[in-house]
């Protein structure tokens, strides 16, 4: 442990979850004021993430060794959540750049002193489209490649891109491979109609030499063979990468899309038909907000039920079943599909005025809708995963 690390860990003093909540919820009407600017932006002022850092958000899945919290990942998700209702793109950025705190921690202790070991606020990007090439030199890779959407690359120090090293094994050799910012460049080529202020601009590698240690495969990521598990042994870093990375891309929808019941909710106290029937005394309307507020409620409780078990289980030190990763797997990709089809009947129960960008339903919506082409929340293949495990036949997937 570098003198650095040591000094972090004495010194760090964990808030509860409670305050960490509290602190998120405070924090909503900045990020609602904030909103415009972000989107004109096309990335995340850099007061927000500065903000994030001071409320302590992106030490809660950081290892205390490297000054971090270490808490419980419901913890995590939560705060994505609680951000995500007052402005998505920023619970986005939050929630893809925060995780690689966690990511960073399952490599080899040799990557973790390259980001961590004289400023244990450096922060990550990535993208894990497999559009590495790579040619084995020594004790490393020497890599090119262009990697779309990064988000938060603006902010980021480091970089994760994904890569098939050895393409003949497949899956196999998927990987991803950390890079320094001094070895990319950043492509602004972010011009969107939704999740505009997310920055998920264009990484590239040319040339570039990756070593052994920096390079964290997914098929140790699966089986829990993880190279980082010698100096961070909690429960915590032992759970499936698959598991972890997926919820953070789900949740920054579910926030949103209660969000957009609030905004919607709002509207319907002071809205009057064409015909004057108040919004607020139509069934339909009462119909509706019931049912995505349980909706909500339900997915919520989805993830929070099956992080408890996973975490009981490496509290314990076993395995965590594969037919329940799978099962947990498919119920994370199905969260966007839930959020989108649910926001869009918000948007049209909202009356004519969500022909307009900037009605806070219609944005809302925009951004959930966008995150549904991300591979991770494509649902169908999960879903026969999970419709196998059902019928007892194996699955070759890794990202479980």
């Amino acid at each position: 442990m570098s003198t650095n690390q040591a000094s972090q860990t004495s010194e760090n003093i964990i808030p509860t979850a409670e305050d960490l909540y509290q602190r998120a919820r405070d924090y909503q009407e900045t990020l609602i004021g904030r909103a415009k600017e972000t989107a004109e932006l096309r990335r995340l002022p850099d007061e927000t993430i500065k903000d994030f850092h001071d409320l302590g958000f992106f030490k809660i899945i950081q290892p205390k060794r490297w000054g971090g919290y270490e808490m419980d990942p419901i913890v995590f998700y939560k705060i994505t959540g609680i951000i995500g209702e007052a402005c998505m793109a920023s619970a986005w950025v939050y929630a893809t750049v925060g995780v690689h705190n966690w990511q960073i921690s399952v490599f080899d202790e040799k990557a973790q002193e390259d980001v961590w070991g004289k400023d244990n606020t450096v922060l990550i990007s990535s993208s894990y489209a497999p559009k590495a090439v790579a040619k084995r030199e020594g004790d490393g890779y020497r890599v090119s490649g262009e990697w779309d959407w990064s988000s938060g690359s603006d902010h980021c120090d480091w970089f994760f891109g994904g890569g098939l090293v050895d393409p003949s094994i497949g899956m196999d050799s998927f990987a991803t491979l950390l890079i320094p910012r001094d070895d990319y460049e950043i492509i602004d080529n972010w011009h969107t109609y939704g999740l505009k202020g997310t920055g998920s601009k264009r990484i590239k590698v040319d040339n570039v030499f990756v070593p052994d240690y920096r390079i964290h495969y997914l098929k140790d990521g699966f089986l829990g063979t993880n190279p980082g598990k010698e100096y961070n042994p909690g429960p915590l870093y032992q759970l499936p990468f698959g598991q972890v990375f997926t919820w953070a891309v789900s949740i920054p929808a579910l926030g949103a899309y209660k969000g957009a019941l609030n905004a919607f909710i709002d509207g319907a106290k002071s809205r009057v038909s064409s015909f004057g029937v108040e919004a607020k005394a139509n069934p339909s309307t009462l119909h509706l907000a019931s049912k995505a507020a349980t909706e909500i409620d339900q997915m919520w409780n989805s993830m929070e039920m099956n992080f408890s078990k996973m975490m009981a289980a490496t509290n314990d030190s076993k395995a965590i079943d594969v037919d329940d990763r799978i099962k947990y797997r498919y119920e994370a990709s199905t969260i966007n599909d839930r959020c989108v089809a649910g926001a869009l009947k918000l948007v049209k129960a909202s009356g004519g005025s969500t022909v307009y960008l900037e009605h806070d339903v219609t944005s809302r919506f925009i951004d959930i809708m966008m995150t549904q082409v991300h591979v991770a929340n494509i649902s169908d293949p999960y879903s026969s995963d999970y419709g196998s495990s059902i019928l007892g036949i194996e699955t070759q997937n890794l990202m479980l």
